[in-house]
């Protein structure tokens, strides 16, 4: 394809019936740390909180896989964390990755700095019953982009200050008004509207007497979040993790195209729904700084898939089902390159 069809391509993406689906490659562009980061962070940390002989050989066992290359994920799988070292795993996880989104939010606020889905939101004509963000990132910057942009999210959670988990009743949040027809009764008016769905948990997720609130200005060390690792299919069938996941998987059998970016395609939660889709070739653009080796089997088995990644500060390489080419002097990989690119 020449850089014409593929502008063309992108644009038609950018419309009510797309569902976004976000990867933690999108926060590593914006300064949130990614796995690498978060394994040194971990072997720096939790060996401070463990106390005990079986709880140290417990981390041990993992800290050594990490220590000789194995991807976090990985370790974790390759062993099960005990009760002790997965809350000492969680904690470290989401201070570490709040204090980064708190040092980008003051530079959101102070400094007027547009994050990069930011712009991405501003290409959509958001109208109607608005789009789907289904994200596994647990920082807020996929919320933060919609209010800069002056677009309520539906996170499924209602209220101010201590928001209170009331998926039914989230969405009447972005009501403004009441149409009425003659003849034909009322119709309910809603602003422009994004349904931000977390099947890993949110840094603002809290429980408090066994309710799920959602606070913005609490301290994260107590978020609900569900980290790496074999424990997290476990977690994730507990409220609200469960409703996220379920819902998740509704926006993607609903969906008429999917824009995947940063996203390795390694969830096993969100990807049961998902690879019967792109198996059907329902059409979908995925964006990233490096395709895994799971995405790119992906995109060679399903014919509606155009992925785009890098090959070095000036290119791009173009993945397709019939083999792949090297566009040159643009950067469609980075959501804000191609933003500019594009439109």
């Amino acid at each position: 394809m020449d850089i014409d069809t593929i502008k063309k391509l992108i644009q038609e993406f950018f419309q009510e019936g797309t569902v976004t689906i976000v990867g933690s490659g999108l926060s590593l562009a914006e300064g949130i740390p990614g796995m690498g980061e978060l394994a040194k962070e971990l072997q720096v940390k939790v060996p401070r909180m463990l106390s005990t002989l079986e709880d140290e050989a417990n981390w041990d066992a993992i800290s050594n896989d990490l220590t000789s290359g194995v991807g976090l994920e990985q370790a974790l799988h390759n062993t099960k964390p005990n009760s002790t070292v997965e809350e000492c795993i969680r904690k470290t996880t989401a201070v570490y990755i709040g204090e980064a989104e708190k040092r980008l939010f003051e530079e959101i606020v102070r400094k007027g700095k547009q994050l990069r889905f930011s712009e991405y939101l501003q290409r959509f004509n958001i109208r109607n019953h608005g789009i789907a963000v289904i994200t596994t990132n647990y920082d807020r910057l996929i919320e933060y982009a919609c209010e800069v942009n002056d677009i309520m999210e539906n996170t499924l959670f209602v209220g101010k200050y201590m928001s209170r988990f009331k998926p039914d009743k989230s969405k009447y949040a972005s009501c403004v008004g009441v149409q009425r027809k003659q003849g034909k009764g009322q119709k309910l008016l809603y602003s422009p509207m994004v349904t931000v769905l977390k099947p890993h948990g949110c840094l603002s997720w809290h429980l408090i007497n066994g309710v799920p609130y959602s606070i913005t200005n609490c301290s994260v060390e107590d978020s609900l979040i569900i980290t790496p690792g074999l424990n997290k299919y476990r977690e994730g069938y507990s409220v609200p993790f469960d409703i996220h996941r379920a819902k998740a998987n509704e926006e993607i059998d609903r969906a008429q195209r999917y824009i995947i970016i940063g996203y390795g395609f390694g969830d096993d939660h969100l990807e049961t729904h998902l690879m019967q889709q792109l198996r059907a070739g329902k059409p979908t653009l995925i964006f990233t700084h490096s395709l895994s080796a799971n995405a790119e089997k992906i995109v060679k088995e399903c014919r509606g898939i155009t992925a785009f990644c890098h090959v070095n500060s000036d290119d791009t390489r173009v993945l397709t089902i019939d083999g792949e080419s090297i566009l040159s002097g643009v950067n469609l990989w980075d959501l804000h390159e191609m933003i500019k690119e594009v439109f």
